[in-house]
């Protein structure tokens, strides 16, 4: 048998994403794994997809 280890590629978003802006990243394959608020008003949105060959 081959190798079966996935491999990923992340995105992280500093900013307001909008229900389209997300709708845009799922469509594109990427999953959306958390969301962290480090500071007042600030939003990180931390995304994963399989890495595309």
């Amino acid at each position: 048998m081959g190798d079966l280890t996935m491999q990923w590629e992340y995105l992280v978003i500093e900013q307001t994403l909008d229900a389209d802006a997300l709708g845009a990243l799922g469509a594109d394959g990427w999953e959306l794994v958390a969301v962290v608020s480090p500071a007042h008003f600030v939003l990180h949105y931390f995304f994963k997809r399989e890495a595309r060959a």
